[in-house]
């Protein structure tokens, strides 16, 4: 079962420190389903000149056939909140929580999507990378500067960056290269609110 092979990876991977707690998971999703998600995204016909979020809802518009997939996912995460919040001991916490799970595109440079700490409404943020083969990772600095840039969650297909946000201190940016679009499955607990797609 998808869901609980990814839960299972989330909660067996060890949190690094540096510059703040996170976690880098390899092969998170089950290889034959991963590389079903992968050739559909290399067919993705969206805008290369902003960013975009395909929704479940909007999966079959575009040929995605990973809807159970991320639902599954979705409930497993959910269900499981408790568990992958403790291993930040510094987590938010909220009691109406729901997942929103999306496909993100990011265009090509010269676009970039400033350094940011997070949503405060976002407690867990998990980032699967998906294709291109090579890429830009989720960049981590200790504070809101360029000059202040630490370490790269390098990119690699099918591995996963994870962290709990905290405020003033999980500051990270994203970009993609000169040539690609950077395609990622992106899942978050937050606060529920009407853009979630799994509630419970």
């Amino acid at each position: 079962m998808i869901g609980e092979y990814f839960l299972s990876n989330c909660l067996r991977s060890d949190v690094e420190s540096s510059p703040w707690s996170h976690q880098i998971i390899n092969n998170t999703l089950p290889e034959e389903e991963f590389n079903q998600l992968r050739n559909a995204c290399e067919s993705l016909d969206v805008p290369k000149d902003k960013l975009v979020a395909l929704y479940p809802k909007d999966f079959k518009d575009h040929n995605i056939s990973f809807y159970k997939q991320i639902e599954e996912i979705s409930k497993n995460i959910l269900n499981n909140a408790k568990a992958l919040c403790e291993k930040y001991p510094a987590h938010r916490w909220f009691n109406d929580l729901a997942v929103n799970a999306h496909i993100s595109i990011t265009p090509p440079l010269p676009y970039k999507f400033y350094i940011h700490q997070e949503g405060l409404e976002k407690i867990w943020s998990s980032v699967t990378y998906i294709t291109p083969e090579e890429n830009v990772g989720t960049k981590m600095y200790t504070a809101q500067k360029e000059d202040m840039f630490v370490k790269e969650a390098k990119w690699k297909p099918n591995s996963t960056f994870i962290f709990c946000g905290q405020q003033g201190k999980t500051w990270h940016s994203y970009e993609s290269d000169q040539t690609s679009q950077r395609i990622t499955l992106n899942f978050f607990l937050m606060k529920e609110n009407k853009h979630c797609f799994y509630k419970g």
